[in-house]
């Protein structure tokens, strides 16, 4: 953690925690904005360290209002990608910079965007049963954001528009599935030690603005209908994308 807060990491690590807290109730892809500024305020390691425990309280806020609304089939068919997601990013560090990565995943991220735009523009019927290679390519996307973007809000966002799923299906679903990704990491942040007392700490001074930002969240999202929700989402999505491509 840093050894002074001062008043400008302060308000900057606090719009970050806020904007995460919003985005669990109101629009994940939302809180990918903040990832690379929390990322460049504190450092990447001691930003995973102190984020992940709160973005837990977080997930807790979005499971209270939207737990009962998941699709499981959605997740059920996404998991194996984000497994694979997982490996082929363990392989690519092998071979290509952190910030070589993100600037590939950027560019996947955007031309899924394009093509969900095209998509939109040019509507067909929806297949009934979506084909396999879906789930497999976006939780691919999910699991490789995650591990080395921390923007695998992104990648979900992309895979839950593409399914054509309600606003409150959405919001479910991605309340479960980051609840338990943001679970799985806690042993995988903490062994690499991470996640340490002065983080935790600091942790408990910021966590109310998690809880302001779920309300806040919660009551822009009755306020939106399913164009505004997905124009936005991609409209967030497509920026994430450049800012990745641009900062790597």
């Amino acid at each position: 953690m840093p050894d002074a807060w001062t008043p400008t990491l302060l308000a900057v690590v606090g719009v970050c925690v806020f904007l995460y807290g919003f985005s669990k109730t109101a629009m994940p892809v939302a809180g990918v904005l903040a990832g690379p500024l929390l990322a460049a305020a504190l450092g990447p390691t001691v930003a995973t360290g102190f984020m992940v425990p709160l973005l837990i309280l977080g997930d807790l806020f979005a499971l209270a209002r939207y737990r009962q609304h998941a699709d499981w089939s959605l997740i059920r068919r996404i998991i194996p990608g984000v497994l694979l997601g997982f490996l082929l990013t363990g392989l690519l560090f092998v071979a290509l910079s952190l910030s070589a990565l993100s600037r590939v995943i950027g560019v996947l991220i955007l031309v899924s965007v394009a093509l969900e735009v095209w998509r939109r523009r040019h509507p067909v019927e929806p297949p009934e049963h979506p084909h396999p290679a879906t789930a497999l390519f976006f939780g691919s996307l999910a699991g490789m954001t995650t591990m080395a973007a921390n923007a695998g809000g992104t990648a979900m966002t992309l895979y839950l528009i593409n399914m054509r799923v309600s606003m409150l299906a959405f919001m479910g679903t991605s309340a479960w599935f980051f609840f338990v990704l943001n679970v799985l990491k806690v042993p995988i942040v903490g062994s690499l030690g991470f996640i340490t007392t002065e983080s935790l700490l600091a942790g408990l001074w910021f966590a109310p603005l998690i809880a302001i930002g779920a309300f806040v969240g919660i009551w822009a999202f009755r306020r939106m209908d399913e164009r505004l929700f997905t124009g936005v989402a991609l409209t967030l999505s497509a920026l994430a994308s450049i800012w990745l491509i641009v900062h790597g």
